[in-house]
């Protein structure tokens, strides 16, 4: 049962390494980013809106830029619409409104460069 459970990780994460690889053209995977407040935020996992009581609209994103590029300035995303809806959650994360109904939650990075 260990050997199974150890090769279902192994193969996790060669998938997941082969999804970020599949375009033949670029060979790099790049993070989810919100600048907020001239801070970064990183883009995480789906969440039900529903467990947040507490949340306030701040703006829209003004600007997506290139998923390699830098969002530089204020509410810029590089995988964020422009025209998608902001909200900062209680613990100050940002929420957005997905496509399907969802919310992606944005954590901020305080380890990553600043704008």
């Amino acid at each position: 049962m260990r050997l199974f459970i150890i090769t279902c990780c192994i193969l996790g994460y060669s998938f997941f390494l082969i999804g970020c690889n599949a375009n033949t053209e670029s060979t790099a995977c790049y993070a989810a980013i919100i600048n907020y407040n001239e801070q970064q935020y990183l883009g995480g996992q789906s969440v039900d809106i529903k467990q947040y009581t507490d949340i306030q609209p701040v703006g829209e994103i003004v600007q997506r830029v290139d998923a390699e590029v830098y969002p530089s300035a204020h509410l810029m995303s590089n995988a964020v619409d422009k025209g998608t809806k902001v909200f900062e959650t209680s613990d100050h994360n940002l929420l957005i409104k997905q496509l399907n109904g969802e919310y992606q939650l944005f954590f901020p990075d305080d380890n990553g460069v600043k704008g």
